[in-house]
């Protein structure tokens, strides 16, 4: 067994664990979120199977919210590094009514073998809520934004002024089914488009098992890499 199969097994044991001890806890407490853990398989600049964890938190208050969310992506082939991308990413929003409202972005991606080596993004403007029920909600977002990108480990950092535009949706299909879609663009000086798309299947209590696929855009890749990328995970996810 590989140590790829090792590590996965390990961690999902401890989540299985974790989720059938709590399962009926009750939520009491202002913070909600997950953490996931997962097989990845990767096409475009990276073609393997590898493992990735990446987890969220959430504080919600009267009428503000923070989400702090981070993952990792690493993988070995005969003790040499061939995929390591880790970010981290802080988002507030503050609610004018119950549809308005103003949202700030900041984060920031490392992706050694990637489309890019280093990157910094932040963006505040307005969203809006087109649907909130207790099945559907869909959120859309617009903001003036900037990117700081380094291409190359030896190059520079360039800084580019975009626009940016995010669609969210959720949807509870049945109690134990639900899919996600977050789809993000950043358009001017360097043209972005991220499309990740995940469903989850409640298994027992806070664990679900998830399966999801990314498709990563960028336009403005450097020589000798590819502009796309796409990654397809099968994990478990604890929601607490």
């Amino acid at each position: 067994m590989n140590s790829f199969v090792k590590i996965y097994t390990l961690a999902a044991a401890i989540l299985f664990t974790v989720g059938t001890a709590t399962a009926e806890d009750e939520k009491k407490s202002p913070w909600d979120g997950n953490i996931d853990v997962n097989a990845l398989f990767t096409s475009g600049n990276s073609s393997q199977t590898s493992f990735g964890i990446a987890g969220k938190a959430t504080y919600t208050g009267h009428s503000t919210s923070h989400t702090f969310s981070g993952f990792a992506d690493f993988n070995k082939s005969s003790g040499i590094t061939d995929r390591e991308r880790f970010g981290a990413a802080y988002n507030f929003t503050f609610d004018f009514s119950s549809r308005l409202f103003f949202s700030l972005d900041t984060s920031i991606e490392s992706n050694k073998f990637g489309a890019f080596r280093e990157r910094f993004a932040t963006a505040a403007g307005v969203g809006y809520r087109m649907k909130n029920t207790d099945t559907l909600s869909w959120t859309i977002e617009a903001a003036p934004s900037m990117l700081l990108t380094k291409n190359l480990d030896d190059a520079d950092f360039i800084s580019e002024f975009a626009a940016f535009a995010r669609s969210a949706v959720e949807w509870q299909i049945t109690d134990t089914t639900k899919f996600t879609n977050t789809t993000s663009a950043y358009l001017g000086g360097r043209s972005i488009v991220e499309v990740k798309s995940a469903f989850d299947f409640k298994i027992l209590g806070s664990i679900t098992s998830k399966v999801s696929y990314d498709i990563l855009y960028d336009r403005d890749a450097p020589l000798g890499r590819k502009s796309t990328d796409t990654i397809a995970r099968v994990g478990l996810s604890y929601g607490f």
